[in-house]
């Protein structure tokens, strides 16, 4: 039985207008689910050289689908034919007001928009291309794939503290870069940081956030979202600058620490009200589980008056990578198997750190080389029985013969026929050891190796433990050659030979 499917074969240019294009031939005798299932997939098959259909154009890009939509506009799927690539075009959404002005204002968007597009940076989303068209002005930028940070904390998405300080620190890398070229954000949310597979944070919007606050806050409708972490100075209609940034950043990393916004209200001016007259919270009192070190980052940054907040967005990330290269990081993020071998390394530590006091202490204590050795006891002179043997004839004549004269000195009342004593031994002569002054003992002079791992590792020195790195930041070795080999979680262990030289310190990186 030969089967015969239809997959894509095209019909003969004659053929009728109304068929799908394609031709299938189908046995009597194929089960009717399979003849139903290519039935299916011809009637959505699109002939040859057709595109895929569109909802609309947008200047040069044809738009496939609605991603979503935001606070200031409407994000598409999209297709640039010119260079043959997928992009997604967002279109500002700016409220009637906006449309009274659409000259200047086209002109602020745009040169914000370019502004942006100067941007490179791994954690900044990328801005293509920007422009006017039938539906306003729209900007064409890099496709991504995930979910705004807003989304993944309403689906309950609850990263370690760890993972919160990496993506908080990020962010503020990206800032700090942003920064540096002149452009502040001004709108920081966790709407405008994309997750692309809940770990790379990519920010949104730069630049178009300033228009839409260019005459004051303006936030109702469409971003009455923003109120919450807006900075007081930018409620206030005061000046912007990149502490505002910083302010909105600490918000969104206390909210990830807590699951909580710090301010609240049933109104946009209750949340007014608060953010500028509410007691600070502090997320350590509302978590007991956060890190006082990252409590302390949080409050810092959304402190309420600029000059007692992080200078830039630059010092934020310095403070979020240091806790991040702490041992209280590098615990917090371990494994079962890695707190395991963590737990029997520190085991380890306390049994050598027990032996080698013991050692020290009886180091310590010998005798001086300076100092005179007593002199070993004397030996006894006495020697041991000797039973000799029995000879008959030498028995008879020491019967009948008197004794000797020494004997009978020594031993008077010794009975005929015992053994005759012993001679005393020779006098055993001093080993040169004994004899004059204890040899000096040979000192064997150390050298040190420096240590610098990041973030953490388990050292180990010619096979056994010596620590982990940081606190411990160097060894003193003897001189000669040794392996020291650093080990991280589940990462390759890195091992080096190093040669270590009383007089020469030897420095030592492993990164992990």
């Amino acid at each position: 039985m030969r089967w015969r499917l239809p997959f894509g074969r095209p019909r003969p240019a004659a053929a009728d207008a109304t068929d799908s294009g394609f031709e299938a031939t189908v046995v009597e005798d194929l089960p009717a689910a399979l003849r139903a299932a290519a039935a299916s997939v011809l009637s959505n098959t699109a002939p040859l050289g057709q595109e895929p259909p569109s909802i609309g154009h947008v200047g040069r890009y044809t738009l496939r689908s609605v991603l979503g939509q935001g606070g200031l506009g409407t994000v598409y799927a999209a297709w640039d034919p010119l260079l043959s690539r997928a992009v997604a075009v967002k279109t500002l959404h700016l409220g009637s007001e906006a449309a009274n002005e659409l000259g200047p204002l086209d002109d602020l968007i745009l040169n914000e928009a370019r502004a942006a597009a100067r941007l490179s940076h791994p954690h900044i989303v990328t801005v293509f291309d920007a422009g006017p068209s039938e539906q306003g002005i729209y900007i064409a930028m890099e496709p991504l794939r995930g979910r705004d940070l807003r989304h993944l904390l309403q689906e309950g998405w609850q990263p370690g503290f760890p993972e919160i300080a990496q993506l908080v620190r990020r962010v503020a890398d990206a800032l700090a870069y942003a920064h540096g070229k002149g452009v502040v954000h001004c709108d920081i949310k966790p709407a405008n940081i994309f997750m692309v597979g809940r770990r790379q944070p990519k920010v949104l919007d730069f630049g178009i956030a300033r228009i839409a606050h260019r005459d004051g806050p303006a936030l109702d409708g469409p971003v009455a979202g923003s109120p919450y972490y807006l900075a007081p100075e930018q409620l206030d209609g005061g000046p912007v600058d990149r502490r505002c940034d910083v302010y909105s950043l600490g918000v969104v990393m206390f909210e990830l620490l807590t699951r909580q916004r710090p301010y609240g209200g049933q109104t946009v001016e209750a949340i007014h009200t608060a953010v500028r007259q509410a007691p600070q919270p502090v997320a350590r009192k509302l978590n007991p589980k956060v890190p006082a070190a990252l409590s302390a980052i949080a409050a810092r940054a959304m402190a309420r008056r600029p000059d007692e907040r992080y200078p830039s967005a630059r010092h934020m990330a310095q403070e979020l990578r240091h806790w991040l290269d702490s041992p209280e990081a590098a615990a917090l993020g371990e494994s079962p198997t890695q707190r395991r071998r963590r737990l029997l390394t520190l085991a380890g530590l306390a049994t050598g750190a027990g032996l080698g006091a013991a050692g020290l202490r009886a180091w310590w204590s010998r005798p001086s080389p300076a100092e005179p050795v007593a002199a070993p006891a004397p030996l006894s002179t006495a020697a041991p029985e000797i039973v000799e043997p029995f000879d008959p004839a030498a028995a008879s004549s020491a019967a009948s013969a008197p004794p000797p004269a020494a004997a009978v000195a020594q031993a008077p009342d010794t009975p005929a026929g015992a053994s005759a004593p012993r001679k005393p031994p020779r006098e055993r002569k001093p080993r040169s050891s004994e004899a004059g002054a204890a040899e000096p003992q040979v000192v064997v002079r150390a050298g040190r190796v420096q240590l610098a791992v990041s973030p953490w590792g388990e050292v180990e020195v010619n096979g056994r433990p010596a620590g982990i790195a940081p606190p411990l930041n160097h060894l003193d070795l003897p001189a000669g050659a040794h392996t020291i080999t650093v080990r991280n979680g589940d990462a390759p262990p890195q091992t080096r030979l190093v040669e270590v030289h009383p007089d020469q310190p030897v420095s030592l990186k492993f990164r992990f």
